[in-house]
């Protein structure tokens, strides 16, 4: 963030250089480290994908070696060991056996843990400079929500079968005019199954929109330096006023810092409101309410 505002060279014509508060979170085809630091990717290389590979590595490696542990009977051992494996508990105890319940929770388990730390920890790299949040793209979180989508409905059809399920979608409604009832009972078949796609789609929203609008409130508080300290950005009541140079500085950098406290609590709150919704909806699929 830090290299995209401060590294734009003003415009060659003397004109207001153009500037995007997105480009930081905008996948592309290179990494930008510093300035005259870029390391190109070959297609079909991103950003994104580079960074989504290495934290599906990182988790698997993590999981990996905190099981070989857990199993091998030992009380955990150092500040790495208890940080792993109380999320993993976290996720056990406060996730999962509430969503999807108790009997059910183990078979889920693996995956919504998978899901939760990946979501995490892909939530962290955009608090470590010169590293993207992938989550902060719609693509993203879009395909972790069809993921979703089919954990859900493929358990609910394997728990009732395929035409029980989808009649899981039907109220019943005691009203004894059929004329009132069938068209009341078919419109909220309707809502229902309407509501089962609507569900996921929230789901990518609300970690996309999340992710995207912290970054790009950083970045904007941010660009307050730039805009007192650089005559090309000057605008009217900035221009000439040197001494609004570090009164602005030192605000921008202390909202800054404590925002960007606030979003490493942002991104353990997503990843938990993610997985969580995403463990209800499969209790529901395979214990509907009707």
């Amino acid at each position: 963030m830090l290299m995209t505002l401060f590294g734009s060279a003003p415009p060659a014509d003397g004109g207001k250089a153009k500037i995007d508060p997105f480009e930081h979170v905008v996948d592309s085809d290179h990494i930008e480290i510093f300035e005259n630091l870029v390391i190109h990717l070959p297609p079909p290389l991103t950003k994104y994908l580079v960074f989504l590979f290495l934290a599906a590595v990182i988790v698997g490696l993590a999981v990996w070696w905190v099981g070989n542990k857990i199993a091998s009977g030992e009380p955990p051992r150092g500040r790495l060991w208890n940080l792993v494996e109380s999320l993993l508990f976290f996720v056990r105890d406060k996730i999962v056996r509430p969503g999807v319940g108790e009997h059910d929770a183990n078979h889920y388990l693996p995956f919504l843990t998978t899901l939760f730390l990946f979501i995490f920890l892909c939530n962290l790299f955009g608090m470590i400079p010169f590293m993207p949040s992938p989550t902060a793209h719609i693509y993203v979180t879009g395909a972790l929500s069809v993921i979703a989508f089919l954990v859900i409905h493929v358990g609910g059809v394997r728990e009732h079968g395929p035409g029980p399920y989808l009649k899981t979608f039907v109220p019943h409604i005691e009203v004894p005019n059929p004329l009132i009832k069938y068209p009341l009972m078919w419109g909220m078949a309707a809502l229902e199954y309407l509501t089962a796609f609507i569900r996921v789609i929230i789901l990518a929203v609300r970690l996309f929109a999340n992710m995207l609008a912290g970054h790009t409130v950083l970045f904007m508080i941010l660009f307050f330096i730039k805009l007192v300290a650089d005559p090309v950005y000057q605008i009217d009541i900035a221009k000439g006023q040197d001494w609004m140079y570090w009164p602005v500085s030192f605000f921008s950098v202390v909202m800054v810092v404590a925002l960007s406290l606030l979003e490493l609590f942002i991104a353990g709150l997503q990843a938990f409101v993610f997985t969580f919704l995403a463990a209800i909806f499969i209790g529901l699929a395979k214990h509907p309410p009707h």
